[in-house]
């Protein structure tokens, strides 16, 4: 999972900077600062200047209550971003949110505010964007958010909100993003079940190997639908080991194992899946699914920034995330057998393919995942000279970080310095540029000039420079990073000529370029020379205009009306037909909430899951 905990601490640590460099700063607000940051909690501001500051309780949520929001009064319309989630905030507390009139982001997921809570937020006219996964919120709350002008991007997953209530917000809100996420209809269809080797009654499974990409993979006969699970082995085998292990061993266990553990997180073994990772022991809560992370990162959408696995790793099948669920919510034990755990009707046939005595016995080739080489460890004097650096990026409130926590390989964020953060303060990662492997350069103030910078990092692997001025002309340097898989070119000047300078680009797997001057054309020609690369330029006006399109006009009556004389200055019967189009509204951008800085542009409209990002933002 993320590292959100650690990417707060060198945020805050970057505003005590700040602070230290700006003693003529309103001692009032100093005091607000010290008082809030001192409880564990985090507030600073989102730029060097002061004018603005975001709240979040992510470190201390477990004891953060209504009482800790009294801390913010003294600066109310300063805050324009405020964390709650997982906190045990009421809706008696919201009303210390009343007075932020410049309020934007909110975050209430897997809190107890319910449908009398959101009267507190009534006046928060600038709120454009309202995160209430797993809260108690029906359609009786989503009437009054539908109050919201601004509102851009809501989540109602795992709520009481049904498809009426998100009707009744989109009549009001039409270009606002609903996120209602995995609904029990979902789950309820019926799906295809892969089927492994089968498993000897006697002799449970071995973990399987982790997987290869989803290309690679063979392809297994899918299970009868209504297969019954043999008695004999539902009592022998264990839920754990011969169902469960072997999900996470090939789809999660590569990043979260006995030696990578991305997040602090580790699912190599039992123990170490209900410790949890950096987000505490809320990875798996047993019995209760919906409140497991676990379960809550696979169902978001594919291109959420904390949708797990990843989106260009292979994917928790449907039945396979079933089976999940239904193990939590039995209890998430580790010695259980599935007879005692109690198989449910939608899992049934899953376990049947998986444990049953007339599973397709295919040999199936044995595949590997391919690792990446590891980095070559940083000598002392790079490791003097990266702390340097990173200090001077610190004190521009951007963020440089290691990319995990077992890994020297850093990642840069500018979204919290994007006013002031340009190619000469990109040019201060020189000396340590091959260490660098993300990047987040949107809507800074860096230009072509940057590449000269960026050609320099061989490792880089993620680059987004969405929003900023970066043209045709300085692609031409990025075609030389050998290891770029994911650029992001939304909303800049970059043609189809421009593009076509990254074939050279070889491990470039996802190109998004909505709102720039690439065509369907460009898009094509740059894939048929780089086969796997998926170029994503949008919805074209065309196709939004069509979404967009009045209903036809239903047929005329078989029998037509009598005929009235018509009076003297009445219009002739056939008069002009309407010339004018349809409105055509543009493609909103998905909003990428402070220190989310991985999200891409706005997701394919497939769903159950629109696009948006992932239900946290840090």
């Amino acid at each position: 999972m993320r590292l959100r905990p650690h990417l707060f601490c060198l945020l805050a640590l970057a505003s005590a900077v700040l602070a230290a460099d700006q003693p003529a700063a309103d001692p009032a607000i100093k005091a607000v600062l010290d008082k809030v940051n001192a409880t564990g909690a985090s507030l600073m501001p989102v730029a060097a200047d002061g004018k603005t500051y975001r709240f979040t309780a992510l470190n201390v949520a477990k004891e953060f209550t209504d009482a800790g929001l009294a801390a913010l009064a003294p600066i109310a319309e300063k805050i324009t971003s405020v964390d709650l989630a997982r906190t045990k905030v009421t809706d008696a507390g919201l009303v210390g949110l009343t007075g932020m009139k410049n309020l934007t982001e909110l975050h209430l997921e897997n809190t107890g505010i319910t449908d009398a809570g959101l009267d507190h937020l009534k006046g928060l006219g600038s709120l454009e964007y309202l995160n209430l996964y797993n809260t108690k919120v029906t359609d009786a709350g989503a009437k009054k958010l539908a109050e919201f002008p601004k509102l851009k991007a809501l989540y109602l997953w795992q709520t009481g909100v049904t498809k009426a209530g998100v009707a009744q917000i989109k009549a009001k809100l039409p270009t606002a993003q609903i996120n209602t996420g995995w609904t029990a209809e979902d789950d309820a269809k019926a799906v295809a079940v892969a089927a492994p080797p089968a498993v000897a009654a006697t002799k449970p499974a071995a973990p399987v190997p982790a997987a290869a990409k989803p290309a690679d993979a063979p392809k297994a006969a899918p299970a009868a639908a209504g297969a019954k699970l043999d008695p004999a082995i539902a009592a022998k085998a264990v839920v754990y080991k011969d169902v469960i292990a072997p999900i996470l061993e090939a789809k999660c266990v590569s990043c979260h194992g006995a030696e990578k553990k991305k997040g602090k997180l580790q699912l190599h073994e039992f123990a170490a899946i209900m410790k949890g990772g950096s987000e505490g022991d809320v990875n798996v809560v047993p019995g209760k699914p919906d409140d497991s992370l676990l379960l809550a990162r696979i169902k978001l959408p594919d291109d959420d920034d904390e949708h797990m696995p990843p989106s260009d790793e292979p994917q928790v099948t449907k039945e396979e995330l079933a089976l999940l669920k239904w193990w939590i919510a039995a209890g998430a034990s580790d010695t259980a057998t599935v007879a005692a755990a109690k198989p449910t009707p939608d899992v049934e046939s899953a376990l049947s393919a998986l444990l049953g005595k007339n599973a397709p016995k295919t040999s199936a080739p044995k595949v590997v995942k391919e690792e990446k080489p590891k980095a070559k460890p940083l000598t002392e004097a790079e490791k003097k000279q990266g702390a340097e650096i990173t200090a001077k990026i610190q004190s521009l409130n951007a963020s440089l970080m290691p990319l995990a926590q077992d890994t020297e390989q850093l990642r840069l964020s500018v979204i919290n310095a994007t006013d002031k953060f340009g190619d000469q303060e990109l040019a201060l990662l020189a000396p340590i540029a091959t260490h660098i492997v993300w990047v987040d350069l949107a809507r800074s103030k860096v230009t072509d000039a940057a590449a000269e910078t960026l050609s320099k990092m061989s490792s880089l692997e993620r680059l987004h420079l969405e929003n900023t001025k970066v043209t045709d002309a300085g692609l031409a340097k990025l075609a030389s990073l050998q290891k770029l898989e994911y650029l992001n070119l939304y909303g800049t000047k970059t043609t189809d000529a421009g593009i076509a300078k990254l074939a050279a680009a070889k491990g470039l797997k996802k190109l998004f370029v909505w709102q720039t001057g690439v065509t369907q054309a460009g898009a094509k020609a740059l894939e048929g020379q780089l086969p796997g690369l998926k170029v994503n330029v949008g919805l074209s006006e065309a196709e939004i205009a069509k979404l967009t399109a009045a209903p036809p006009v239903p047929p005329a009556a078989s029998t037509p009306p009598k005929k009235e004389e018509p009076k003297k200055d009445a219009p002739k019967p056939e008069a002009k037909k309407s010339e004018a189009k349809p409105a055509v509204a543009p493609p909103v951008a998905k909003p990428v909430p402070a220190a989310k800085a991985d999200a891409p542009p706005p997701a394919k409209p497939a769903d159950a899951k629109p696009p948006a990002p992932a239900p946290k933002a840090n």
